[in-house]
């Protein structure tokens, strides 16, 4: 069995669901853009029962590959109608062109967690790769971010307990059944009406965010506080939940709002990729994608160079 990393390094592409883009192109060195709601159509013929609402508004389709140019033509093939998504908006692949220099927000607040050195860094080199491609990148907080990301992750569990909780509990293993457990705990599930009413809040962090978009078309942040943690970090009791799922404030808040977001390489540590994150209009993620290729353009192909290792 070939596996992903070594698929990525031969230049394939990759197309997968349910918006499992970034952590992959994060852990292996690859690149990656986590459309928007309603960009890329969305199928399954199989299915026997419609998804949860919010996995509805949170799951997306896209493409990992080695390199920027990869992911742009991947993405254009996969931005077509298609009569059976409902949620589809048929929209261009590029947008209009932006008056220059195109602002980029810049954070490196990661919270409660601490900021590993190797993603500052690579943070770091981020900013000064956009900067000399011509962003005008300014170090600015993002509105309601925290907030966005602590509601998301409980109406994410609540559709989980709800839709999913009781094939967890048949088929699943006792280490699932742990895993699980100590979701619910760390991200309690709202009940009856506090989880319509959740769900009614999250408008304000859309637009609360549609509106900062709209002075910074881009925003340059971490994707996780730390490079990527060991495959099995999950099974590891509290501390490991928290340092997988919990740490992953700026994934998951994307997911809640329906942003788009791409993942540049940006820094090598101890032979270990380490990325960061870029967000941007919702149906901009051309813009996404060249921002993207101007980090890459001043680092290089992480694969190549992981691959160069082997």
């Amino acid at each position: 069995m070939i596996d992903l990393g070594t698929r990525l390094a031969r230049g394939e592409v990759i197309v997968l669901d349910g918006g499992s883009l970034r952590f992959p192109a994060y852990a292996c060195g690859a690149a990656t853009v986590k459309p928007g709601l309603s960009w890329v159509p969305a199928f399954n013929p199989s299915a026997k029962a419609e998804r949860g609402m919010l996995s509805q508004v949170m799951s997306v389709q896209g493409a990992i590959c080695r390199e920027v140019r990869d992911v742009r033509l991947a993405m254009r093939s996969l931005v077509a109608y298609d009569p059976h998504d409902p949620w589809q908006v048929p929209m261009p692949f590029e947008g209009p062109a932006l008056d220059r220099p195109i602002r980029v927000a810049f954070t490196k607040n990661t919270f409660e967690f601490d900021l590993h050195p190797a993603v500052e860094h690579a943070l770091a080199l981020a900013r000064s790769a956009l900067e000399s491609a011509g962003y005008r990148v300014e170090e600015v907080e993002p509105p309601l971010l925290r907030e966005a990301a602590a509601l998301g992750a409980r109406c994410l569990m609540s559709d989980a307990l709800a839709l999913t909780g009781p094939d967890v509990r048949k088929y699943g293993s006792a280490t699932v059944n742990r895993i699980f457990d100590e979701y619910f705990r760390q991200f309690p599930p709202f009940e009856g009406v506090d989880y319509l009413k959740a769900m009614a809040d999250r408008s304000r962090f859309v637009r609360a965010w549609a509106v900062f978009l709209a002075e910074y078309p881009l925003v340059l942040t971490p994707f996780l506080p730390r490079p990527i943690f060991t495959w099995n970090r999950d099974e590891e009791g509290a501390e490991g939940v928290r340092e997988v799922l919990g740490s992953a404030i700026y994934s998951y808040a994307m997911n809640f709002m329906g942003l788009p977001a791409g993942i540049a390489q940006a820094h090598l540590a101890d032979g270990q990729p380490v990325g960061v994150q870029i967000v941007g209009r919702r149906f901009r993620e051309d813009l996404i994608l060249d921002a993207c290729e101007a980090v890459e353009a001043r680092v290089g192909v992480m694969a190549e160079r992981l691959w160069a290792k082997v």
